[in-house]
């Protein structure tokens, strides 16, 4: 049972993260139909944001979890406007190859800038907390509670404020939300930009509890691509199911098996899904 309840321990912990992430990915998708490839960049951008903070003011990094959502939603914001807005009405594959592109030239930029070392810092929570013979290091504890906090937001936001409304709206048909007065422009803005921050969010907790390097994005994006697969394109309730699961089946496989294995068990845990449901676990059928 103590071994049972460390596994949910850690799997909740790696579950939170891809949360933050994988919301990101099924809001755009939702609201806007883009398919994100430069969403790890994102990411790498908060955990670096993060790291330069520690290493050059020796703060603590808890104050860098702001900072990297501030930075991602305005960068979020720049990109929607210069380059994603820009797209609008084109053919989904000119969308697509957009953000790869992007992808490619961050990362370039990312690895021009740093190199391939490994960063991390002292600076932080430290120690362990144990209860009933289950022990979770203080940063640990300290993600999940921060994953918990921003994702029970985002979800307050998209089920009580207006914009959040707006949103949904978009989500279920773009012109008929758009007929009853809603800010289209607005609204793909605001979700890009929150999108973004969640994602660099997640990247400044990541370097709390990991290293960072300029692929360190690529690491985490490619899992929630998969959560926003299995629990649906475009369902944020999907992907928050999705992401726990998939925290918890990583958690176990690594301790059963290693973590090589783990991929692979994530990877035909997705395929035995949409063998049974298509469309993901909350996704809608089509037609």
């Amino acid at each position: 049972m103590t071994l049972a309840l460390q596994l949910i321990a850690n799997g909740l912990v790696v579950g939170g993260l891809l949360c933050l992430v994988a919301l990101g990915l099924a809001l755009i998708f939702g609201v806007m139909r883009v398919v994100n490839f430069a969403h790890g960049e994102f990411v790498t951008l908060g955990a670096f944001a993060t790291y330069l903070l520690v290493a050059n003011l020796h703060v603590s990094p808890l104050l860098g979890i702001p900072l990297a959502f501030a930075l991602g939603a305005v960068a979020g914001a720049v990109v929607q406007r210069a380059i994603i807005a820009r797209t609008t009405g084109r053919p989904e594959l000119d969308v697509l190859m957009t953000t790869y592109a992007l992808s490619i030239v961050a990362l370039g930029a990312f690895s021009q800038a740093f190199g391939g070392d490994f960063r991390s810092y002292a600076e932080g929570p430290t120690g362990t907390l144990t209860l009933s013979g289950v022990t979770i290091g203080w940063r640990s504890l300290t993600v999940l509670l921060v994953c918990l906090a921003l994702g029970g937001a985002t979800v307050l936001i998209m089920r009580r404020a207006r914009i959040g409304i707006a949103l949904r709206a978009l989500a279920q048909n773009r012109d008929a939300a758009a007929s009853c007065g809603i800010d289209v422009q607005r609204s793909e803005l605001f979700a890009f930009s929150l999108s973004v921050g969640l994602a660099a969010a997640a990247g400044s907790l990541v370097s709390l509890i990991g290293t960072v390097t300029p692929y360190v994005g690529h690491e985490w994006v490619l899992d929630a691509f998969v959560v926003v697969v299995l629990g649906g394109m475009g369902s944020i309730t999907g992907a928050m199911i999705a992401a726990i699961l998939l925290g918890l089946v990583h958690s176990v496989a690594s301790f059963v098996l290693d973590d090589s294995w783990a991929k692979i068990v994530a990877y035909l845990l997705l395929y035995a899904v949409l063998l049974v449901r298509p469309q993901g676990l909350l996704g809608r059928a089509d037609g």
